[in-house]
């Protein structure tokens, strides 16, 4: 039924694409990616999600070993076409879980994303594969632990997402996690913080109970428990208490000292600095300049009359 629906959807898609670009595909073990002629290495991407796959066998051992599809749009009018669905300016990648679908732009021409095929590749296919995985219960679990999980599991790093939570820990806006149920807010910043938050929240439950605390929760999704009562079988409490010790932690790990010491402080007191140099070397040149002016209009006792 899977690879039905895919052909469906490929035959659907098929008029809006055939008139401006000659679509290719390559395949592996376990996927399949489908680009236009010149724009991307396949075998690259291929490589780079076999070895992602292979990294995640507590998951892989036990999903249905049929082909994911992986889509790379050139341009954001392809990619947003492509989707087929309500999707925020600033998305690059999406995936369909239980489809096992992903869509991606093409990083190469986002000139401001700054995001690598690499990165984006490994978050989607994070995103199916931890659908697959928990299909019974992935409707109902929060859209912040699915993000998580995915920057969890694929490694990524983003630039600027550490600043992101110290300014809003700084200015008291972290959003309580609840919020983040069903939507992302639709502003890139909003966005950018509420992915930061997911990540942090993650990151901390590891930290404090382990990673096999983590697992021990995803087996239980896999199994159809919904993810409020995971916590609770787990730790002994539920996602509320969960969301209020997390926010509890941030001014602690997030403090007025790690401001200070954050990129955007550093380069910005870099800058500082300079100028009050400039400004103090400029001042006393000045006051220089205007002694060497006062001895010049002062007469010489020699020429005096």
């Amino acid at each position: 039924m899977i690879r039905m629906k895919n052909v469906v959807f490929l035959i659907l898609l098929l008029p809006i694409f055939s008139t401006t670009a000659s679509w290719e595909s390559s395949e592996s073990t376990h996927f399949s990616v489908y680009y236009q002629e010149n724009t991307v290495d396949p075998a690259s991407i291929l490589k780079i999600a076999e070895e992602f796959y292979a990294e995640l066998p507590r998951i892989t051992n036990h999903i249905p070993t049929e082909t994911i599809k992986i889509w790379i749009c050139d341009t954001e009018k392809e990619f947003q076409a492509f989707v087929h669905a309500p999707i925020q300016d600033w998305a690059v990648g999406c995936a369909f879980p239980l489809s096992r679908r992903i869509i991606i732009q093409n990083p190469s021409q986002i000139a401001l994303a700054e995001l690598q095929l690499a990165q984006v590749l490994r978050h989607e296919i994070a995103h199916v594969l931890f659908g697959q995985y928990t299909r019974k219960a992935v409707k109902g679990i929060p859209l912040w632990f699915v993000e998580g999980i995915a920057i969890h599991f694929s490694k990524e790093w983003v630039p600027g997402r550490h600043e992101t939570l110290l300014k809003n820990v700084f200015t008291k806006s972290i959003m309580p996690l609840h919020e983040l149920t069903k939507k992302f807010p639709l502003s890139s910043p909003g966005a950018d913080l509420a992915y930061a938050q997911s990540q942090d929240a993650l990151r901390w439950f590891v930290k404090v109970n382990g990673s096999e605390a983590l697992w021990s929760i995803i087996d239980k999704l896999h199994t159809g428990m919904n993810l409020n009562a995971a916590f609770d079988a787990v730790l002994g409490y539920n996602l509320d208490t969960f969301d209020k010790l997390w926010r509890e932690s941030l001014p602690q790990r997030y403090h007025w000292a790690a401001l200070l010491s954050s990129s955007y402080v550093f380069w910005g007191g870099l800058g500082g600095l300079f100028l009050l140099t400039y400004f103090v070397c400029w001042n006393r040149r000045r006051k220089q300049l205007n002694k060497l002016a006062q001895q010049e209009e002062m007469v010489d006792p020699f020429f005096r009359e």
